[in-house]
């Protein structure tokens, strides 16, 4: 390997020991963790897998990465967790790299460690309970990073089928068990991994590519464990155990009420934790390309609205349910009877919010934006039919925040001026700490009963 490409690897070095040093101060919880080191200890592996897919999930592939992880002990898990978490900026890196190769400089430049740079300080920018829940905690981290780490690999090594029309045998070969380790281990990554697939072929199609047989087979192996995943027995007995402990009354409501609370969750979710990306995607859009004096004026409005919880302001970021806590099912549900005026103001607020988005999207990327976009919201929509949506927490945001780190990285490369590249790269990285610090002393006041 040559110098300049072994510098390259250097960032990606210092995160995965930086991140390694983080995961040697934790421990097993006292929750899942604790139950799941029990059941390793003493449940044969087969009847352990035969169980759970009998009476909870069809979660294969997941529950073999966690049976794994946990007969190996807590080591192992800090030592590949250290790899996964960082896996995942540089898959993206990667990703947008070959998607946008004209745009990209050489490996160990300047612009490509500010490239990764910019895509790491996702994990700051998103909410920490979100990084803490899916990426730190033993559990939440092998379903959630792992998961989410092997399904960008897949896409990584079949994406030269779609940009070029060429397959490498090895490369197809490898996808395979990332892809069905993906979508038999979390339903919503599982389904943004089929999505990439369906809209490969789709664009293919358009522009007349020939797309080798191997692929379509991939992908409809890959579609039919998801299947199974979908339809394995433990599911139902799942859903209809956590109907009762967390919502008693889901079954029974109406479809407007449960439109009504999804597309609150929703726009709650947009406000309070993809915030952050929502604006730099909004930047990035605007530096692109010639400015508008109307397109000026709303990016000024929307991001500093968007920001104004940062400074305790919550009037156009709570739809009614910011009293939830994850953890303890509520006394009273939301439902629109219960919004009051301003819970609507800032829905409303939101909505239009996400169809600027929308627009600044389409206006940057075209429809395979637009189409990303749409995957990032919709693999959040599936809460829709889940009786957990409040008390799954923000780890089920995971897989949206990085979809818009995506997108961001993929206009932020379309901008032409090398000192706008480096003003975006440094409202992330301030975004990135303020989202941090102000989160970390939130979580310190209600730790010290403030």
């Amino acid at each position: 390997m040559r110098w300049t490409n072994r510098k390259a690897l250097l960032f990606p070095g210092a995160m995965a020991l930086a991140a390694f040093a983080v995961f040697c101060k934790i421990h097993y919880s006292d929750g899942d963790d604790a139950l799941f080191d029990y059941y390793v200890n003493s449940t044969p592996f087969l009847e352990y897998i035969k169980e759970r897919f009998l009476t909870w999930t069809g979660r294969l592939a997941g529950e073999t990465a966690v049976y794994v992880s946990f007969s190996l002990g807590i080591w192992f898990w800090r030592v590949v967790n250290a790899l996964m978490v960082t896996a995942l900026p540089t898959l993206l890196f990667l990703i947008v790299r070959k998607i946008y190769p004209k745009e990209c400089d050489p490996l160990a430049s300047w612009p490509s460690l500010r490239l990764f740079a910019t895509g790491a300080f996702a994990f700051l920018l998103m909410d920490i309970v979100t990084c803490g829940h899916a990426a730190v905690w033993v559990n939440g981290s092998i379903f959630y990073t792992w998961t989410l780490a092997s399904a960008l690999s897949c896409i990584y090594l079949t994406l030269d089928t779609f940009t070029s029309g060429t397959i490498s045998r090895p490369k197809f070969i490898a996808s395979i068990p990332l892809g069905i380790f993906a979508v038999s281990s979390i339903e919503q990554i599982g389904f943004v991994l089929l999505a990439y697939f369906a809209c490969g072929f789709a664009v293919s199609k358009f522009h007349k590519k020939n797309i080798p047989a191997a692929i379509y087979a991939e992908a409809a192996a890959l579609l039919a464990v998801f299947a199974v995943s979908i339809a394995a027995p433990g599911n139902s007995v799942r859903v209809a155990t956590e109907t009762q402990t967390w919502f008693p009354a889901f079954a029974t409501l109406s479809p407007v009420e449960h439109a009504f609370i999804c597309i609150q969750w929703l726009l709650s979710s947009f406000a309070n934790e993809a915030k952050a990306f929502f604006v730099i995607i909004w930047m990035a859009s605007l530096m692109m390309s010639p400015r508008s004096k109307a397109l000026t004026a709303l990016t000024a409005v929307f991001s500093v609205a968007a920001l104004l919880p940062f400074a305790g302001i919550t009037i156009l970021s709570d739809t009614g349910i910011d009293y939830i806590d994850p953890a303890v099912r509520p006394e009273v549900f939301p439902c629109i009877a219960n919004a009051g005026a301003w819970n609507f103001v800032a829905m409303v607020w939101w909505l239009a919010a996400t169809l600027f988005t929308f627009f600044t999207v389409h206006r940057s990327l075209g429809i395979a934006g637009t189409a990303t976009l749409s995957m990032g919201m919709l693999c959040e929509a599936m809460m829709f039919f889940s009786p957990t949506i409040y008390a799954s927490g923000e780890r089920v945001f995971f897989m949206t925040d990085w979809l818009l780190m995506f997108l961001f990285l993929a206009v932020y490369l379309k901008v032409s001026s090398e000192r706008k590249k480096n003003a975006l790269f440094a409202i992330v990285v301030i975004l990135g700490l303020v989202n941090l610090v102000s989160q970390a002393l939130e979580l310190l006041a209600k730790l010290n009963g403030g």
